[in-house]
């Protein structure tokens, strides 16, 4: 499992960082891009990690990168059988030994950064922390919008990547 953090993730884990430029293997298992985000008060602080190329995000509760990867495993897999795309659990090898890189991609993290104002947004609406409701927020991500690239206003979700690679299964 290859996770790619961002500086600031790396120097606040302890974890010296590593360049390492290759592409992962489409679409499976992928890269895992992580990245810190809190509640407006600092009163919670979650790594949100964002599989490539499918774009499913997964939230875990704390700061350090190191000590999230059991939970990010029992999160992404619960994420994945709850929307019914259990069948392609074992193609993210969230089994496998965790290698830790510094990001690669600005295009994915400029994507990333997006999102961050959605998710610190829905962490700051409860009112107390108890009341955070990681399952919605993920959920709520599966919808949303990314560019292809492809072609110019060409948009696509994690919902219908998934969607797209369950068809193609036997």
């Amino acid at each position: 499992m290859i996770i790619r953090a961002t500086q600031q993730l790396m120097r606040l884990s302890g974890i010296p960082p590593v360049k390492n430029t290759d592409e992962p293997a489409l679409p499976f298992p992928g890269d895992w891009y992580a990245s810190p985000v809190t509640r407006f008060d600092g009163s919670f602080t979650a790594i949100h990690f964002l599989h490539n190329p499918t774009r499913i995000s997964v939230l875990v509760p704390g700061p350090f990168l190191d000590q999230s990867i059991t939970i990010l495993r029992e999160r992404a897999a619960a994420l994945l059988m709850r929307k019914g795309y259990g069948r392609l659990l074992f193609q993210y090898e969230l089994l496998s030994t965790p290698v830790f890189y510094t990001t690669n991609s600005r295009r994915l993290l400029a994507s990333m950064n997006q999102m961050r104002y959605e998710i610190d947004y829905h962490l700051s609406m409860p009112e107390t922390i108890a009341e955070i409701n990681l399952d919605r927020i993920e959920d709520i991500q599966l919808r949303y919008l990314f560019s292809t690239g492809k072609k110019t206003m060409d948009y696509t979700t994690a919902d219908r990547i998934l969607g797209e690679i369950m068809s193609k299964l036997p």
